[in-house]
C-alpha cells in the first residue's frame, strides 16, 4: 500500500511525465523545424545570399551560438541523469520517468532526423547554386568557407542530440 508521500510522488511524477510526452514532439518540432543561428535561417529564400554575407566575425558568432546550443543540450542530458537518480530513489516512478523519456526520445528523434537532413538539402542547393552565382573568385571562396562552417557546426550540434537521445534511451 502506498503511503501519501509516495503517492503524491507518483501522481506529480505522472503528471510531469505526462506533461514531457505531450510538450516533447510540440517544442521539439518547433524548434528543428525552424532552425536558425545568428540571423542564417535554414529554409529562407535568402540562404545563399545570406551565406555569402558572412564574414569571418559572422562565422565566429555563428560558431559560438552553436557551442551554446551543444552546451544546452549537455545540460539536458544532466537533467536527465538527475531525473534518473531521483527515479531510483522512488521505484513507484521509475516506470513513468522512463516512459517519458522514450517518448520524448523518440519525437527528438524523428525531428531532428528529419530537420537535420533538411539542412543538408539546403547546404547542398546552395553550393550548387554559387558555383552558378555571379560573384567574384574570393567571394566564392569565402562562401564556401561558410558553408564548410556551417556543416562542421551541424555536425556537432547532430553529434550532441545524438547522445542527447542516448541518454534518454538509458
Amino acid at each position: 500500500m502506498l503511503n501519501l508521500n509516495k503517492a503524491k510522488t507518483f501522481i506529480f511524477s505522472g503528471a510531469a511525465a505526462l506533461g514531457l510526452a505531450i510538450a516533447a514532439p510540440a517544442a521539439v518540432a518547433n524548434d528543428f523545424v525552424n532552425i536558425s543561428f545568428d540571423d542564417l535561417d535554414f529554409g529562407d529564400e535568402d540562404f545563399l545570399q545570406k551565406l555569402i554575407e558572412m564574414d569571418a566575425e559572422d562565422i565566429a558568432d555563428m560558431r559560438a551560438e552553436m557551442a551554446d546550443a551543444r552546451a544546452e543540450i549537455l545540460d539536458a542530458i544532466s537533467e536527465i541523469q538527475e531525473a534518473r537518480a531521483e527515479a531510483e530513489a522512488n521505484p513507484e516512478t521509475r516506470t513513468v520517468i522512463e516512459a517519458a523519456l522514450a517518448a520524448a526520445s523518440a519525437a527528438v528523434t524523428s525531428a531532428t532526423n528529419s530537420a537535420f537532413e533538411k539542412v543538408r538539402e539546403e547546404l547542398d542547393e546552395a553550393e550548387i547554386e554559387l558555383a552558378a552565382t555571379d560573384v567574384s573568385a574570393e567571394e566564392k571562396t569565402e562562401t564556401q568557407g561558410a558553408i564548410a562552417a556551417v556543416r562542421e557546426e551541424l555536425a556537432g550540434i547532430e553529434a550532441a542530440v545524438g547522445e542527447l537521445v542516448a541518454a534518454m534511451k538509458a
